[in-house]
């Protein structure tokens, strides 16, 4: 049985796990089930985390099936229960880069094939005029970052940390660009 600090400190901790997770584009509730079955320590059986976040049954078993889709929480079985219970994942690494080998990489994915047709398109149309040059090179600068966005998650991904050095790299070029840009155009005036 839990004392009312414990209590008061379960549910403070699912809060700030639960803004966190919705911050990231989840539903809160799925973040606060999370932290209240990691913080339990043991399997707990789904009415007993429904009466602790005071939810539905209806949304306790719908937090909790998305919950195991994400591959963050498990079903245990315990011989002789009838109830199904249920155990958080505890290894932050194996949550996080599931979250982002399925959002993040498709995401990347997606813009830089999208932007690469874009590009494509623009050097069909056969205009050889300023705004299609321009168009171009700023197609080309979102492209290269794209680039370097799925570059840093699959560098992410391969070995647990983020070089954001090619970031580094894209905005010194973005610099210079910007910077060539605008004398080309003092020159002119």
């Amino acid at each position: 049985m839990q004392t009312s600090h414990e209590r008061e400190s379960e549910l403070l901790a699912a809060d700030a796990i639960g803004d966190v997770i919705e911050h990231w584009g989840f539903r809160k509730a799925l973040g606060r089930a999370w932290a209240v079955l990691y913080l339990a320590g043991e399997p707990l059986a789904a009415c007993d985390l429904q009466a602790r976040l005071q939810m539905s049954a209806g949304a306790a078993s719908t937090t909790l099936t998305e919950l195991q889709r994400w591959g963050v929480v498990k079903k245990v079985w315990r011989p002789g229960e009838r109830k199904e219970f249920f155990e958080a994942e505890t290894d932050f690494w194996r949550m996080i880069s599931k979250v982002v080998q399925e959002r993040e990489r498709y995401l990347a994915t997606s813009v830089r094939e999208r932007l690469e047709r874009a590009r494509a398109l623009v050097k069909a149309s056969g205009a050889s005029d300023p705004a299609r040059k321009m168009r171009l090179e700023r197609l080309g600068r979102l492209l290269n970052f794209a680039q370097a966005a799925e570059a840093v998650i699959a560098s992410f991904l391969t070995s647990r940390r983020a070089d954001f050095s090619e970031f580094g790299n894209l905005l010194e070029l973005s610099r210079a660009a910007a910077q060539m840009a605008a004398n080309t155009r003092v020159r002119k005036g």
